[in-house]
């Protein structure tokens, strides 16, 4: 699996580009420029879809082993999109006003085609992707559904329920991270195929953290006002490990790591 993930500040489209080991250890690779203000970059096996809500314009680009970016094609969608989330080569679009999504798929040479739409209900502030099955999460009241998506790019609803309120992050880590960055209070849980969530463990971070980016089974933990970097893993049995820290420049907006 590729280890590879892109560093992107919004405001002057600065980047870089860095690689994270399987014992939790940071090396950059490469730094460059990109157009600024994109809102949502999403990894796609080791195509990037670069999208900006204000406008819908859309750009796709690669990452190669030694963390230089190559741009790929360049188009457009509609705006608002809220949620972008990538399942396979599969993406499902979401804006949570009103609930709308659309799906679609980035084949190799980054060229993006429309396969589906519907609807869900609107509110959603997290939507994760846990192989095809998505979890949805609104931190207000902690209701949560499942769904999948197919690779035709049809979205069906799996399952409902409750977790506790107000985790500020979700991420999939083999079993699925939970964390409130007021607190540093941090939960496990774990969702099958059939949608139905299990909670596993239970723990404490350091508070603060401002990005958490899966890279496989490990975490990179970045706080974007002083650069400082973490990273930890989940085992079979839900019980987060810490493995290093270290530092990186501060003002990054969004980190996306590769994922084939």
């Amino acid at each position: 699996m590729s280890r590879e993930l892109l560093f992107y500040r919004a405001d002057d489209g600065l980047i870089a580009t860095g690689r994270l080991g399987t014992d939790g250890i940071f090396a950059g690779l490469a730094d460059g420029k990109l157009s600024p203000h994109w809102t949502h970059i999403v990894p796609v096996g080791r195509e990037l879809l670069f999208y900006r809500a204000g406008d819908g314009v859309i750009a796709t680009g690669r990452i190669d082993t030694n963390g230089i970016f190559a741009e790929l094609a360049e188009g457009g969608l509609s705006s608002g999109w809220t949620h972008i989330v990538p399942v396979g080569r599969e993406l499902l679009f979401y804006r949570a006003g009103d609930g709308v999504i659309a799906t679609g798929r980035i084949d190799t040479n980054g060229i993006f085609a429309e396969l589906a739409e519907g609807g869900l209900s609107s509110g959603w502030t997290h939507i994760v992707p846990i192989g095809r099955v998505l979890l949805f999460y609104r931190p207000d009241n902690g209701v949560i559904a499942t769904g999948s998506l197919g690779v035709n790019g049809i979205f069906t609803g799996l399952a409902e329920g409750r977790l506790s309120n107000g985790w500020t992050h979700i991420e999939p880590l083999g079993a699925e991270l939970f964390y409130r960055a007021d607190s540093g209070v941090i939960a496990t849980g774990r969702v099958d195929t059939d949608g139905i969530f299990t909670g596993l463990a239970e723990g404490r971070l350091s508070n603060g953290w401002t990005h958490i980016v899966p890279v496989g089974q490990e975490a990179l933990f970045y706080r974007a006002d002083n650069g400082v970097i973490a990273t930890g893993r989940i085992d079979t049995e839900g019980i987060f490990a810490e493995l290093a820290e270290g530092g990186l420049s501060s003002g990054w907006t969004t980190i996306a790591a590769l994922t084939a």
